[in-house]
């Protein structure tokens, strides 16, 4: 449909023009001089919504939806019903299969998580047998400085003693 304002030409299934805007269905529904009656919108409502219930089967749902012959509106019923059978397929299908994988995920999931933890080690342990670590050479026991270092605390009360001040350098300083 061409736009009466801006002359471009849209899609029949858009409801306003790309470039401007314009309302085409209220433009189109002047132009037809069609006023519609109870019945007839009460059949362009349900086409509509058994139109877009089909879609996610038949692409093409909603364009054919907007044209007004009988036999359209035939065409959409009867896309509507395949896809109800269609959804009703998947449903009892996903019914089924939905449970059987939960099932099967929670019988699986601590073996499969065991054995990838298996698998790590063993890659781990294959690693670490290709690069072994560097040895040290050895030292004798008699080298070992385990008694040659004092201990930080050792002797510290002992040498106390020489560090206390006297009671008479204790008067002093309180005065």
């Amino acid at each position: 449909m061409f736009c009466p304002r801006c002359g471009r030409d849209n899609s029949k299934e858009r409801k306003f023009c790309a470039a401007c805007g314009t309302n085409l269905e209220a433009v189109s529904h002047v132009l037809s001089g069609d006023t519609d009656d109870f019945f007839t919108k009460t059949d362009k409502a349900l086409d509509q919504f058994i139109s877009r219930y089909a879609e996610h089967v038949f692409k093409n749902a909603p364009s054919s939806a907007m044209d007004r012959r009988v036999g359209k509106s035939w065409l959409v019923l009867g896309q509507g019903f395949l896809t109800l059978f269609v959804d009703l397929i998947l449903f009892s299908l996903m019914w089924n299969v939905l449970p059987l994988r939960f099932l099967i995920l929670l019988i699986s999931s601590p073996v499969r998580l065991l054995s990838e933890r298996s698998n790590r080690q063993k890659a781990s342990s294959a690693e670490l047998a290709e690069h072994p670590s560097p040895r040290l050479p050895a030292a004798p026991q008699s080298e070992w400085q385990s008694d040659s270092v004092p201990s930080v605390s050792e002797h510290t009360t002992e040498m106390l003693q020489d560090f206390r001040p006297t009671t008479q350098e204790q008067k002093a300083k309180t005065e």
